[in-house]
């Protein structure tokens, strides 16, 4: 089935080659018509069937390398926020390690600067419009699904960490939860680039 797919339009072509010499044919032999019934026209239904399969496939294809792209172009996007907020993560717990030899600190700094939540929801994109072969699949499937989890479980830490910081802006030692959030999405977002990046470098692939 797979390589009837892979070979529609050589299959089709040979097809219509055929038709056009069992014309040829009836024609010189007078039996036109009885050609036309037996072999002909179910040789042209044959040709539309594969032609329909062949229009299928060529539309799948398309949709499939659309969400591929998407998935990519959200890849590169989410990339770009990791590096931010890791920068704003490692400044802050420098600030907090520094300011923690301090004589008599007022209030331990740390940097205010919001981080910036991934962007998900390419998961269900992939559900609804991806239709790659078996193989694919099960590998591409997988490896997206872990990669969104993994997105939303950073995306609930960050809004944990605010909402600790705004209530908490005032606590003697809120330095030192805040540090403990800050290590703990580090040591997140680098297994989640380390996941981007391969699945990006896959998806490339593909496209």
């Amino acid at each position: 089935m797979d390589w009837t797919l892979k070979n529609i339009e050589l299959m089709s072509g040979f097809l219509i080659v055929l038709i056009v010499a069992l014309i040829i044919i009836a024609l010189l032999r007078n039996e036109f018509n009885t050609l036309i019934s037996i072999i002909i026209a179910p040789l042209i239904v044959i040709i539309a069937i594969l032609v329909i399969i062949g229009w299928k496939e060529d539309n799948k294809k398309k949709t499939e390398k659309k969400v591929l792209l998407a998935v990519k172009n959200e890849l590169e996007y989410n990339l770009q926020i990791l590096g931010h907020n890791q920068n704003i993560l490692d400044n802050e717990i420098e600030l907090i390690e520094d300011n923690k030899f301090s004589e008599a600190p007022k209030r331990n700094k740390l940097i205010l600067e919001p981080l910036v939540p991934l962007k998900t929801g390419f998961w269900e994109i992939i559900i609804v419009d991806l239709f790659p072969n078996e193989v694919k699949k099960s590998e591409l499937f997988v490896k997206i699904r872990d990669i969104d989890m993994k997105a939303n479980k950073i995306n609930e830490q960050i809004k944990s960490r605010q909402n600790y910081k705004n209530a908490n802006i005032e606590a003697h030692d809120i330095s030192s939860t805040v540090k403990r959030y800050d290590r703990m999405l580090l040591e997140d977002v680098e297994k989640l680039r380390n996941a981007m990046m391969k699945l990006g470098m896959q998806i490339y692939k593909l496209c």
